[in-house]
């Protein structure tokens, strides 16, 4: 019997994994980039049980202070798919909280220990460590929003099909010269130019977001007001090199919005924003 590479996936998910990384990572404190406090060409990418997104671990000696020991966790909560990087101090799997300098030192986002030390013999004398605590570089690539996973790709093509967007009587957009842009995990997203989006329709948005692969996105609002039509789409101005394809493109989100494709109404699918019922 074939196997679904989608279904694949998530086998193990249940599961302590990790996977080695090859370039030299390095942690600076925000407020000073000049102050190291972690450099490794040793690193490795580690997923505890249920998170989709992996943290960087590095080995102890790799640290520029000694770490002190917090609270020992032992990992029997269970969140459910936690697929974003935040929340770090939602341990999946046993192990200890370290504090960089004590608890009165460096503190993760919402005053966490920014380190943790998982008790499984497959990573002892490593300590993994809380991305949003720090700023991130894979040699001197600055690295935004968590680590970039080896196993996750971003792929850009460019097509002559018509893609019309709409929401309800609203015409979003209209072109025959979108950018199809596929993302591991993700539905395929439609991608199309400025000139072919209904400006009228829309209003700038204050929310932003931070994507590993694409960089630093702005949102955009139907100019209704709407609350439940706001943050509709986005586009990336200033894209890293995964992105370069769609700068200043405009995306919908296809589970929020009504796609026709030559023709051809899409259904909405789920997805890890949208899962089945939250629409």
């Amino acid at each position: 019997m074939a196997t679904s590479w989608v279904d694949r996936w998530q086998l193990d998910l249940d599961q302590l994994r990790w996977y080695p990384v090859a370039q030299e990572i390095r942690a600076v404190h925000r407020e000073d980039p000049t102050h190291v406090v972690l450099r490794s060409t040793a690193a490795r990418l580690v997923w505890e049980p249920w998170r989709l997104l992996p943290v960087y671990a590095v080995p102890a000696a790799d640290l520029r202070a000694p770490l002190v020991k917090g609270e020992h966790q032992d990992g029997q909560v269970r969140h459910g798919l936690i697929p974003h990087p935040l929340h770090f101090e939602r341990h999946t799997c046993a192990g200890t909280e370290l504090w960089f300098g004590g608890p009165d030192g460096i503190r993760g986002p919402g005053g966490a220990a920014p380190f943790f030390r998982p008790d499984d013999e497959g990573l002892a004398g490593y300590v993994m460590v809380d991305f949003q605590a720090f700023d991130w570089f894979a040699e001197d690539q600055h690295l935004a929003a968590h680590p970039r996973d080896h196993f996750k790709r971003v792929d850009v093509v460019p097509s002559s099909r018509h893609v019309v967007v709409s929401l309800g009587e609203v015409l979003l957009a209209d072109s025959s010269r979108a950018m199809a842009l596929t993302e591991t995990y993700l539905p395929l997203r439609w991608y199309v130019p400025r000139e072919d989006v209904q400006w009228d329709a829309l209003t700038p948005s204050t929310t932003t977001s931070d994507c590993a692969y694409k960089g630093h996105a702005r949102y955009w609002s139907l100019a209704s007001g709407d609350p439940a039509d706001a943050d509709i789409g986005w586009s990336y101005e200033n894209p890293l090199s995964d992105g370069e394809r769609v700068r200043g493109y405009v995306a919908f989100w296809c589970e929020r919005t009504d796609l026709t494709l030559d023709g051809v109404e899409m259904p909405r699918p789920e997805s890890l924003f949208f899962p089945r019922g939250r629409r």
